[in-house]
């Protein structure tokens, strides 16, 4: 059986708060609350959350600074609930990365769906963000064994991609490996 997936809600609305938390843990998530907009950040960077829901408006941290330091602090999603639909909301709610936007009153049928659709989205996120660092990695590798044994980069990718097969070890594990020796050497 999977894990449940940990969501965070932060609203300062109490009756929000808990009427949406109830209906997320009954579709079988693990929520935990906020009540501002600074417990949410502690949350968050504590518990890393798979998503975060919230709110524009609170106290502490409004919403879309909380979002901004998600963003930049953490690795945690985010969407926001509101009951602002103002286009302008909206228009900073997608710079900063959110991955929706839902306006208040909300019922369980509307957020559900959105909750969902947001995990699969951080995940695939989260996904390419590895893909992109394993590729650095390699990448990076590759380099090195050009520079230090003065070939092109198609041989010393094979080079690094057979040392790998021998040893029967995953391409990016040898190259990470490769990377980190090369950066001790240079101190």
């Amino acid at each position: 059986m999977p894990a449940m997936k940990r969501i965070l809600i932060a609203d300062d609305d109490r009756l929000v708060l808990l009427t949406l938390a109830d209906s997320l843990r009954e579709a079988g998530f693990d929520v935990v609350e906020a009540s501002d907009g600074l417990q949410a950040l502690a949350i968050c960077r504590d518990k890393a959350p798979a998503l975060a829901l919230l709110d524009i408006r609170m106290p502490g941290l409004d919403g879309l600074e909380l979002a901004r330091r998600l963003r930049d602090e953490t690795t945690v999603p985010f969407l926001f609930l509101s009951a602002y639909n103002d286009e302008q909301f909206v228009q900073r709610a997608a710079e900063i990365g959110a991955l929706g936007y839902l306006v208040k009153p909300l019922t369980v049928a509307a957020i559900l769906p959105a909750v969902r659709t947001a995990l699969a989205r951080a995940n695939e996120i989260s996904g390419l963000r590895g893909a992109l660092d394993s590729n650095r990695t390699i990448a990076t590798a590759v380099g090195i064994l050009m520079r230090d044994l003065g070939i092109d980069q198609t041989r010393a990718f094979e080079q690094l991609r057979q040392q790998a097969r021998a040893q029967r070890r995953k391409l990016v594990e040898l190259a990470g490996e490769m990377v980190e020796a090369s950066q001790l050497s240079k101190s």
